[in-house]
């Protein structure tokens, strides 16, 4: 080993210490860092694949996660829509129920005349009426054609409600012409057959195409004046002879809701007077053309009356009905002029003794009725030798009414006369009811 010139032996031995030391440090350190590198634990490379798949495995969840949250979310707000729409579906049905009402009535009847054939007869309607609008009203009577097979429609019109006064109305449209006709239903009649001036002279039931208008005036606090007018298609020629038996009275001559026959609309109306709400006194008017490729008219009148007095011990419980109608016919002579008339008196009772019986137990208010009935009518015709025809009629009849809109009716009939029942006596026997 080199050694400086002069150098102690002791400062040689010095340095080559140091020297050792050094090189014994230097070979010492690597081997003590890389097993104190070892020691520790491995952490993988960010690249490494374990990573990027546990990243992928987060992400996924993340992803679950919000995906769970969306559908929650929706299925919350489909579930808030779905009672709004049920909601909606249930005031519809709530307000369709409050504002149509569908409901109808029936008759079944039974009559025996002597020398004809016993038979039962019967008619079934439905009732349809309601409003889309606080001032627009619907009505709709339809015959189901039972027995006949031929349904038709007897109303179906629609009101637009301006004033008490004065309101307008269009559509099949009942012909405001007496009272019968009016107030045709079988279960607010007394009995079971029309009296014979409305089923020749008026024929009722009559309806039509048209317009019109109504209303109510207040003449006082205990008199009102109601109204209403028509202009309808009309009657037609068809009440004329054909062959040798004359088709008898006006039943015909109904359009049947068929265009008119002639250029010229017809007019009708009627106007009443009530007092006390208990006394009505009604006139009815109508006039117009009946054929074509002629101005010839039908005129007709009539006058009705109702008595229902009230508060008067005697006369409480009876109700008096009358009514005349005539029409005169130009350019015809089968028939030239029809007439005709009914007088009818109703006494209602009801025996408190039969309270606790089958016939007013459950019932509130069951009711008997007797009634008598008188006619008369009178077709003026060429067809007649006589120049007339003429039909009087008696009724005599009886029911039963365990509540008002449900009533068992009987009534015999003695008939005399050229008309309808002739000369043939005869029974009828029916039940109705209205809902």
């Amino acid at each position: 080993m080199y050694q400086p010139n002069g150098a102690s032996p002791l400062c040689v031995r010095t340095w080559r210490m140091i020297a050792m030391f050094v090189l014994a440090f230097w070979g010492i350190c690597p081997t003590f860092l890389f097993a104190q590198a070892q020691n520790q634990p491995s952490q993988p490379s960010i690249s490494s694949p374990e990573n990027r798949q546990e990243d992928s495995i987060e992400q996924l969840k993340r992803k679950v996660e919000q995906i769970h949250k969306q559908y929650q979310k929706e299925l919350s707000e489909l579930q808030e829509r779905l009672g709004l729409i049920e909601k909606q579906q249930s005031t519809l049905s709530d307000e369709l129920s409050q504002n149509v009402k569908v409901g109808g009535y029936g008759v079944v009847s039974f009559e025996s005349f002597r020398n004809q054939k016993t038979t039962n007869d019967g008619k079934f309607e439905l009732l349809i009426s309601g409003q889309f609008h606080d001032r627009i009203r619907f009505y709709n009577e339809i015959d189901l054609g039972v027995p006949g097979g031929t349904a038709l429609v007897e109303q179906g019109y629609v009101d637009l409600l301006l004033t008490q006064a004065f309101n307008f109305r269009a559509g099949v449209l009942l012909t405001p012409f007496g009272k019968v006709n009016l107030d045709h239903f079988d279960p607010r009649r007394e009995l079971t057959s029309f009296p014979s001036v409305a089923r020749l002279v008026t024929p009722a039931t009559w309806s039509d195409l048209g317009f019109g208008a109504f209303g109510l005036v207040l003449v006082s606090d205990n008199v009102k004046a109601t109204y209403e007018i028509q202009m309808i298609n009309g009657l037609t020629d068809q009440f004329a002879v054909i062959g040798t038996t004359p088709d008898l009275g006006l039943r015909n001559a109904r359009t049947r809701l068929r265009t008119d026959n002639n250029g010229d609309k017809a007019v009708v109306g009627r106007g009443t007077l009530k007092f006390f709400d208990q006394y009505e006194i009604g006139f009815s008017g109508y006039r117009g053309e009946y054929k074509p490729g002629s101005s010839d008219l039908i005129a007709g009148m009539a006058l009705d009356a109702e008595f229902r007095p009230r508060n008067v011990s005697v006369w409480e419980n009876f109700v008096f009905r009358s009514e005349f109608a005539r029409f005169d016919i130009q350019g015809s002579t089968a028939p030239s002029s029809l007439w005709g008339y009914y007088a009818q008196l109703t006494y209602r009772f009801w025996p408190s003794g039969l309270n606790s019986t089958v016939l007013g137990r459950h019932f509130n208010n069951p009711t008997f009725a007797l009634v008598g009935q008188y006619g008369y009518t009178k077709i003026n015709t060429t067809a007649s030798s006589s120049g007339s025809l003429t039909e009087e009629q008696y009724v005599v009849g009886f029911n039963y009414r365990p509540v008002e809109d449900y009533v068992i009716k009987t009534e015999y009939q003695f008939n005399n006369g050229q008309l309808d029942r002739r000369s043939s006596d005869g029974f009828f026997a029916s039940v109705s009811w209205l809902f």
